[in-house]
């Protein structure tokens, strides 16, 4: 088990109910040893991959008291759906599970927030503040001493170098590099392979090698 301190992880459960009927999440829930009792899910019905389909989010009140005592793990890219259900589902009473996958590298000195998915071959340097419900897909960098605000998307490969903050809400593309000592503000979007330069003030979309704005919010 690794050393690093999380608000809620692994070791605290051993199985886990998941929000979002995602193969990849799935698997990585598999990869760790968790057992999946069920999931909660829009379009699919009945069972997925063998797992029982407990209900839609709209029916999720309405579960046993028994289920919402195990963790609810949710699984969507987009950082206001995931904003959206973790409101949703904590009003309605239930935990949350945070997923960080044992074949990711965090540092002992890093923090990780409750409902974060830390995918496989992610490294978390020194000093990092990760915020609650961020999603940092396979192989992404975070360099020593940045921060991650709330919600924030980090796609594969992505490279975030030493001392950057990301607002919360924020998306940052596949590939995409910012430099170092870079404060992004909230609700910002970085496209795939961009390169932020200088810090980020208005919230929009970003492109480009330097990243510029492409539209604004």
């Amino acid at each position: 088990m690794k050393s690093h301190q999380i608000d809620y992880h692994e070791s605290e459960s051993e199985n886990v109910i998941i929000v979002g009927a995602f193969h990849e999440i799935i698997e990585l829930v598999e990869d760790n040893g968790i057992e999946i009792i069920g999931m909660i899910d829009n379009e699919r019905t009945e069972s997925y991959r063998d797992y029982k389909i407990f209900c839609n989010d709209h029916g999720a009140q309405n579960l046993p008291d028994k289920l919402k005592k195990i963790p609810i793990l949710i699984t969507p890219d987009k950082p206001q759906l995931r904003q959206k259900l973790h409101n949703y589902y904590e009003n309605s009473g239930f935990h949350f599970f945070s997923l960080i996958s044992k074949r990711s590298i965090i540092s002992k000195s890093s923090a990780i927030g409750k409902g974060t998915i830390v995918q496989s071959e992610v490294n978390v340097s020194a000093e990092c503040n990760i915020g609650k419900f961020v999603k940092l897909n396979t192989f992404c960098n975070i360099m020593h001493n940045s921060i991650i605000e709330d919600y924030t998307t980090i796609a594969p490969n992505a490279v975030l170098l030493g001392n950057v903050k990301t607002g919360k809400l924020c998306y940052i593309g596949s590939n995409a590099t910012i430099l170092p000592n870079i404060c992004i503000c909230d609700n910002v979007v970085v496209g795939a392979g961009a390169v932020v330069t200088k810090d980020i003030t208005t919230p929009g979309t970003y492109v480009g090698v330097p990243a510029r704005l492409l539209k604004d919010i």
